[in-house]
């Protein structure tokens, strides 16, 4: 066997898990299709309690980090602030924030492969092949931690036809702070645009020299008309910089936990982060579920009871409700979109249930 465990993917959860297993004194390969540092298009916060998965120290984190206190959500044009008495994220780049993970796991003692793309995932006596470019390897257990398009995710999770797929455009341009500040009254903190059919939303986010702009929805009007409608208005409230090009808007897709959730695990496998399809249904938000998952694949991999992963993740994560299905495909999509204003306008739901609930900050 080429390892113990390989890793599919160098992500937050891919390096987390790959970390961790090392640590544990297992022999760890991780393959990536791309080469650290890469762009990796994201709003980019993350949670206290994603931090603490990650073990990382935002007063010792050695690049962009942007602790925020406040978040506004503007919906039908008027915007409502919520505010905490401490840091209720953390913004981050994410190429910075992944880079730095990717490079702890390395000092760890993974065996961290770039620019391998895995083309072929098969079945082999006491575990899995995988199919590079020009290398064939075996392992008795395989995480699939490569997002939405994972081989690994694609060739065993049995993904369901049918899931909700949300779609996003999204950019990322070093403007500088002092160019930025007199753009926004809100410098530093996350603020949120509800899409007018509730199907998604827009982003604003100043993250020290950074801004990161984009859009992201299920179904309804196409990416690119939400993002093209979505410019027009910030560029007549004033918000985007004269003179600077923003870096070409990007695109990307993951699943969020709504309906029949895929098939995460097996004898010799296991989905983690966006590959098993666990960002925060409403929200999207997936930093947080993909590092907690590789903890949990990680401890359970180390005791030799991956076969556990599925029930354990189910626990930590809930299990899709047939309730929320027939929300979703029964009711009238008017009440949904009044029940979803509700929430974003009252003081109490906008806290409790979008952003400390569906953003898990606070």
């Amino acid at each position: 066997m080429t390892a113990d465990v390989l890793v599919v993917g160098g992500g937050p959860a891919g390096s987390t898990v790959a970390r961790k297993l090392a640590e544990g004194g297992r022999r760890v390969r991780l393959l990536d299709a791309a080469r650290f540092p890469r762009v990796k298009l994201c709003a980019g916060w993350v949670t206290p309690a994603a931090l603490d998965d990650a073990e990382v120290d935002p007063q010792r984190y050695p690049h962009t980090i942007q602790p925020f206190d406040a978040v506004t959500v503007d919906v039908d044009d008027r915007t409502h602030e919520t505010r905490w008495a401490r840091a209720a994220s953390y913004g981050i780049v994410r190429a910075e924030f992944d880079a730095h993970l990717l490079a702890r796991a390395r000092a760890a003692g993974v065996d961290v492969r770039e620019g391998q793309r895995v083309r072929h995932v098969a079945s082999v006596p006491g575990g899995l092949a995988l199919e590079t470019d020009g290398e064939r390897l075996t392992a008795p257990l395989v995480v699939g931690a490569g997002g939405y398009q994972c081989p690994v995710g694609r060739a065993l999770g049995a993904p369901d036809p049918d899931e909700a797929v949300v779609v996003t455009q999204e950019s990322e341009t070093r403007i500088g702070a002092d160019r930025l500040r007199p753009l926004t009254p809100c410098f530093g903190t996350p603020e949120l645009f509800a899409e007018p059919d509730f199907h998604g939303y827009g982003w604003y986010f100043t993250k020290g020299d950074f801004l990161n702009v984009g859009v992201g929805a299920v179904g309804g009007l196409p990416i690119a008309k939400r993002l093209a409608r979505f410019l027009e208005r910030l560029r007549a409230l004033g918000r985007l910089p004269g003179g600077v090009a923003l870096t070409p808007f990007r695109g990307h897709a993951y699943t969020v936990r709504r309906d029949r959730p895929r098939r995460i695990g097996g004898s010799c496998f296991v989905l983690i982060g966006d590959s098993a399809g666990l960002a925060h249904d409403w929200s999207g938000e997936g930093i947080g579920p993909a590092l907690r998952s590789a903890r949990i694949a990680a401890s359970l991999i180390h005791d030799d009871r991956a076969d556990a992963y599925p029930e354990h993740v189910a626990d930590a994560f809930g299990v899709p409700s047939r309730l929320a299905r027939a929300v979703a495909r029964h009711v009238p999509m008017r009440l949904v979109t009044a029940a979803a204003r509700l929430a974003c306008t009252l003081p109490w739901t906008r806290r409790r249930l979008v952003l400390e609930g569906a953003f898990g900050m606070g």
